[in-house]
Parts: C-alpha cells; structure tokens; sequence
C-alpha cells in the first residue's frame, strides 16, 4: 500500500461573487481577466465568450476611465442577449470615484491597497505614530464609502496587493517585503471589517516566486491571530509567457495549494486570456477531488482523524522561506554536491543508443551534471564514455549484487521496495567506501506514513559514516520529501535527491508545483525528472526553469512580462517575443516588459532593466525602479534598451 496524499484546507468563510461561492467547502475557482480594451463592446464579449468555453469562472476587465465605465452597460446588455451568466470583477486603480460608480454594474471591486488612494513617488519620508494615524485616518475618510456602498448593493471586494504598487507610506515603514505587503491589505480590511462588511477576498501577488508565497503564508498567519477567515485569491503576477509563465504560475500557485492556501486563482501568462484557463484547471484539479472527497466524508460522518505523528503535513507552514537546508560538501565523481554548490540537475537514459542524441540536444551554457542508468542497462564502454564527457554517472537497481558489480558507477543507487531490506544496508556500505551511495525509496510500494517504518529507515541510517543520497519515488513528492525530512530529524550528512515521475497530470504543472514547492522551503540538493513524455531536451528544460523559478540557481534570462489587459499600451505578446528574441542569451538578467505603469514602476525594484508603456506608441526605461528614459517612440525602443543594457555592462554577444 502506497503513502497517501493528505491534504487540509484552510477553513474560510464562504464569499458569493454572483453565483459563486468561493471558500468555505466549495471547489478553488479558476479565473482570468480580459485583455480587449473595456470600451471595445464586441472584443470583450468575444473574449468572455472564449473564456466560459474553456472553463473560466470569473472575468475581470479593467475600468480606468468614465469611458469605460460608462461602456460596462453595452457589455451586460449584450451578455444578457447571449445568455453570458459569468460574474464580472471590474479592476480599478488610482480612482476612488470610479470605483464608486462602477458597484452597480459588478459582482466583485478589485482595489489595491497601493493605490487607491497614495500615488507611488518614491519620496522617503519617516513617518511618526500619529502621523501614521492620521494617514490612516485620511485612508478611511476616502475608502469607508466603497465599503458601504459594495455593503449596499450585495458586492464582493478583492483587497489584491501587489509587491510592485507599494505605498510610499508602507515602503518607508515595513519596507519592500512581505511585511509590507501584508499589513497594506490588513489596514484595508480593518476598515471594512469596522463597518461590519465581510464579503472580501485578498491577494498577495508578486513576480517573485519566493516573496509571493511568503507573503501569503505571512497573511494567513496574521488573518488567523486576528480571528479573520476571509478566502485568497493566488496568482504570480508578471509571470510572463510560454514555458517560463507556466513553470512560474506553477511553482508559486503549486507550493500554496500544497499548504492548504488558496480558494481561487489566477494564472496570469504573456497570452490571449483563454490559454490560462487549461493551466489553471490542471492545478488545482487535484485539489479539488480531494476538497470533494472530503465534503462527502463530512456528509456521512465518517472519520478524518488524521495520525497525531503526520500533523504537521496538514499544517500551513506560515514562516518565511528558511534558507537552504546546509549539507556537507561531497563529489560524485566530477561532481561537486552539497555545501555551497548549486542544486545539481540529473537526468536518466534507458538505453545506451540515446547518449548520443542527448549530447546534440546539450546546451553548453546549461546541461545536465547527472546521468542515472539502470543497472540492466549497463555497460563499461559506456560508463567510460559518460566518465570523458565529465558526467557523474549513477547506476540504478534493486539488487545490491548487481549494483556491486557496476564499477565504474560514481554512485550506486540502491531502490526499497520493501523496508525490511534495510537489514543488509550496513554490511553493504562497508564494502562500497571509495563510492557516493543512493537510498531510494519507493512510497508506491512503502507505506511512509507508517510511524514504525520511518523509525526502521532512521536507525538503519544513523550509523551510517558516508554522506548519503535520500530520494523517494511517489506521486505526491510534496507531502512525503517533508515526511522523510521530518522523520529523520536535522542530519547534515543526509543529502536530498528530488525525483519527480510523471503523474497525470501534464509534467510541466506537476513537476514545478511538487518540486517547486519543496525548494522554496531550502529542500533539495539535486533534482531529477523522470518522464517518458518528455524528450532530454525538454527535460533539461524543465529542470532549470523550475530552479530558476525558485531562484535557487539563475542560469537564463528572467523575463517579468505581464499579462495584457485593457490599460495595456502596446502589444505585449509581440513585443515580448521580440525583446526574447535579441535579448534570451543574457544568462541572469532581470528584464521586465510593463504594459502600463500600475505595477511597472514598483516591479522594476526586482528586475535590472524596464521596459514599461506609457503612453500611446511611447514607452519608457528603467534600471531597477529608476526611470532613465521617458517617452522613446516604441520604434526605437527595443534597440535603446539593448543600448541601456551595454552601457551598464551586462551584454555579452550571442555565441
């Protein structure tokens, strides 16, 4: 009997945008937001049509002028025509009396705390306790009207935070960072919970991986000690497009819903809106079968009681990311591991014959360090051809007698399927002191959750004298690395192999959410994706764009691109893909592609170059949040930023 998944949802009140519940036991809801100008009646509509077919549950359109709000009533008028029942979430920046007026017309007001009210000048000011009061004060005269009025009319609010449209005011106190971004959406709901006004759902969104799940965890921690419930809305912003956006979205979206957080969400990718839909879907897919089966356990009374020792995997981990788990440094042949080093990225090859492809589809700026075989496939000639291209070879079995004969494997990899097996593990590592050595563990066949089999494997290990390689093979990676973790207690000579084999999932959504959630929390000092959907190079792919998504290991350029919508001042998708295309060799450079200057100015703090809308055919530079440039004519634009980048010497020619 395998491990199985458990899973505990944060519990909520239950919010009604429209028809829709969202928290409380209903299933995480997928949404997204129009890209279509908000005055452009048959573009939106078009778009909401594509987006219900695909399977989104809620849609947002941006309302930044009276025009737009004035065009809403075509819009309703026209989807009552064609039968269109989804909830609309109009999106408003910087004009209160906007927001006012656009109650009627919505089932839910998205607000930023950043800007609502403040404009972001960048202006350091220390503020004193009651001048801080007395801003606080300023804030509530101007946002108590909206609460009252959404109050009124039935209407649901999203207080969403941004980490690139902080206050100046929050920014000299609390600072860029989680803290700051938590206590600007609390500061809000203080005011509307005042007013006894609870329909409200909140966001944390950041283009950092890192810093979004951190401020989420931060803000379900301060929600419960202030005996809050309301639901979440996850989403990466600026996530970009293609593979990157979705590994991103993923990895950030992925870690959180692991933890039990989240109740709708948004994948916000470089694309026309309805292709966030199917990625959306895939993630919480999972977590909506379990949320169901639970709510038909609960229905027939039947128990839940959970293993007081597995407790903690049922339980939000709220604090910070911690740092990397420390390990002793060791090699595996050429291979350093451990210690300082990067987290080493394996691959497997089921057959000689395929070496050679794989060394054509090698990128020399970015290849596998790790090579695993099994051992039925193996042959000295080939382990010699591996060794003269500086690979650290693994060799892969069951059997402890076949392993032994592999003598030119750098590390021995040794697979459990039945604990009991742990009785030969002493004398075996007596014999192989001149080899790096491997524990893996099927839980498709272990029952890890069993408190006696984790004390088998913890005292068959601590005698161990040789740095030691743990990996599991499972379907929840997640949940059972954090077991072992658990279970073994702090041992530094204890390295961690992440193995990732396909699930049903679509690879590129499983691999990044399980995976990634497990490096954010400093777990893991190599990785490894098992997939025969996947060919080496997609693989190789994968692989670092998940460690880059983490910021664990930097090894292309980071695009920070936002998702297009009605504010959107050129084509993103276009001028997106013409940024990567002259610029994608620029290995560990931050660029940041803005539509418009709501987020652009503050997202350029974690980007080292910007390249932001902000006015018809007119776009401006930055070199982090500075803006050095204004207003090039959009023809001129992309050669002034590659121009930006040589004068501050981070060009190199494309090899």
């Amino acid at each position: 009997m395998s491990t199985p998944r458990f899973y505990k949802r944060r519990q909520t009140r239950t919010v009604f945008v429209g028809q829709i519940g969202i928290g409380g036991n209903n299933p995480i809801r997928v949404q997204s937001m129009c890209t279509s100008d908000t005055k452009n009646t048959a573009g939106v509509i078009n778009e909401i049509q594509k987006l219900v077919a695909a399977g989104c549950e809620i849609v947002r359109l941006t309302v930044p002028t009276k025009a737009d709000l004035n065009n809403l009533k075509n819009i309703r008028a026209e989807m009552q025509r064609l039968k269109l029942s989804v909830p609309l979430v109009a999106d408003i920046h910087f004009t209160p009396s906007i927001a006012m007026d656009v109650v009627p017309f919505v089932e839910k007001v998205r607000i930023n705390p950043g800007n609502f009210i403040d404009k972001k000048l960048f202006k350091v000011q220390e503020y004193s306790d009651e001048q801080y009061e007395q801003e606080l004060a300023r804030i509530e005269e101007r946002f108590a009207p909206l609460v009252l009025k959404c109050k009124e009319h039935g209407v649901a609010m999203r207080i969403g935070t941004n980490h690139g449209s902080l206050s100046d005011r929050i920014m000299n106190r609390y600072g860029d960072s989680p803290e700051g971004m938590v206590e600007s959406a609390l500061e809000f709901l203080r005011i509307a919970a005042k007013n006894n006004y609870h329909d409200i759902i909140l966001s944390m969104k950041a283009s950092n991986t890192q810093v979004m799940v951190n401020a989420y965890r931060l803000l379900a921690e301060r929600m419960e000690a202030e005996g809050m419930d309301y639901p979440l809305h996850l989403g990466v912003t600026e996530a970009g497009e293609g593979e990157d956006g979705r590994v991103k979205s993923a990895v950030g979206i992925g870690t959180l819903l692991n933890e039990g957080l989240g109740d709708t969400i948004r994948v916000s990718l470089t694309e026309d809106a309805d292709k966030e839909i199917p990625v959306a879907a895939a993630l919480v897919a999972p977590f909506n079968e379990l949320i169901a089966i639970q709510n038909y356990r609960v229905q027939q009374n039947q128990n839940q009681d959970i293993p007081a020792h597995l407790d903690f995997l049922t339980t939000s981990r709220f604090q910070a990311t911690p740092a990397r788990r420390e390990t002793q440094e060791f090699k595996i042949g050429p291979l350093p591991q451990g210690g300082k080093h990067p987290v080493s990225v394996w691959t497997r090859l089921d057959d000689a014959s395929q070496f050679k492809n794989f060394l054509l589809a090698q990128n020399a700026d970015m290849r596998f360090e790790g090579i695993e075989i099994a051992a039925t496939q193996y042959w000295p000639e080939f382990a010699e051809e591996l060794k003269a291209q500086n690979f650290a070879l693994a060799v892969c079995s069951a059997n402890l007698t076949e392993l032994m004969e592999a003598t030119l494997a750098d590390k021995l990899c040794w697979v459990l399927k039945d604990l009991a097996q742990l009785e030969q593990l002493p004398r075996f590592l007596s014999q192989i002191k001149d080899k790096s050595f491997e524990l893996r563990l099927d839980a498709t066949e272990i029952n890890l959750f069993e408190q006696q089999n984790l004390s088998v494997l913890k005292n068959a290990l601590q005698n161990a004298t040789q740095a030691l390689v743990l990996s599991v093979i499972s379907a929840q990676p997640a949940q059972d690395y954090r077991l072992l973790q658990k279970a073994l207690g702090d041992q530094p000579a204890h390295h961690i192999h992440l193995l990732f084999k396909e699930s049903a999932l679509p690879v590129l959504l499983s691999a990044s959410a399980e995976l990634g959630s497990l490096l954010l929390a400093g777990l893991g000092d190599s990785i490894q994706i098992n997939s025969s959907r996947l060919s080496f190079k997609e693989k190789l792919s994968l692989s670092y764009g998940v460690l880059q998504a983490c910021r664990v290991r930097i090894s292309k350029t980071e695009f920070i691109a936002c998702p297009s919508c009605g504010r959107t001042l050129f084509d993103l998708q276009e001028v997106t893909a013409k940024i990567k295309k002259r610029t994608d060799h620029l290995k560990g450079v931050k660029i940041a592609i803005m539509g418009c200057i709501v987020n652009g100015p503050g997202e350029m703090a974690d980007a080292d170059f910007g390249y932001v809308g902000t006015g018809t055919g007119k776009i401006s530079l930055y070199v982090g949040k500075d803006c050095v440039t204004r207003n090039i004519p959009e023809a001129n634009a992309l050669d002034e930023l590659i121009a930006l980048i040589k004068n501050h010497g981070q060009w190199v020619e494309r090899v």
